[in-house]
């Protein structure tokens, strides 16, 4: 497994357990400066989304939310 998909996995780890907020406010805490992963949102959006369409990143998530029960 790769870094990227380490970090990708644990990211929505957090977000599965702790929501939106909490995960970025955990992630705030523990991040270190300079180690190209303090700011999440932008690194999600840099790696995690990477090459897809916003619609194939809206499906994604319509997916993700149907087989979580968030609809």
């Amino acid at each position: 497994m790769t870094r990227e998909e380490l970090m990708a996995r644990g990211v929505n780890c957090l977000i599965e357990n702790l929501g939106y907020i909490e995960a970025g406010e955990f992630l705030s805490q523990v991040a270190a400066e300079g180690d190209g992963f303090s700011d999440y949102t932008e690194w999600r959006r840099e790696n995690l989304y990477k090459g897809m369409t916003d619609e194939e990143i809206l499906a994604g998530a319509i997916e993700y939310a149907k087989t979580h029960h968030l609809e």
